[in-house]
């Protein structure tokens, strides 16, 4: 595999660039991604995240980003999506230490 860039500088590429741009995926079949990634030629990058279903109401993302920080975690990035009158919703976490991240939500 082949890396665009170290995870660390992602911020720093030029999103409007015409060459490149990143895009996360979530795919339930990281082998078969792999595979149909490798063989388009695209370049890409494997980072393991928490998926986490979250109650749909004002704090909750607070809470989360909260238990994080209590436990010395840094987040690199988050992003998620509700729907008004949905109870629940799915955001997507990115520990700097994904291990450490994994253990608080074991309980």
């Amino acid at each position: 595999m082949k890396r665009i860039a170290p995870a660390a500088s992602y911020g720093s590429m030029q999103k409007d660039s015409a060459d490149y741009a990143l895009i996360r995926l979530l795919v339930d079949n990281s082998d078969k991604a792999i595979d149909l990634l490798s063989k388009e030629g695209y370049l890409f990058d494997i980072m393991p995240v928490i998926a986490l279903v979250l109650e749909n109401k004002p704090g909750t993302l607070s809470d989360m980003a909260r238990r994080f920080g209590e436990e010395g975690i840094n987040i690199n990035y988050v992003y998620g999506s509700a729907t008004p009158g949905e109870k629940k919703s799915l955001f997507v976490f990115s520990p700097e230490d994904i291990e450490a991240a994994a253990r608080i939500f074991k309980e």
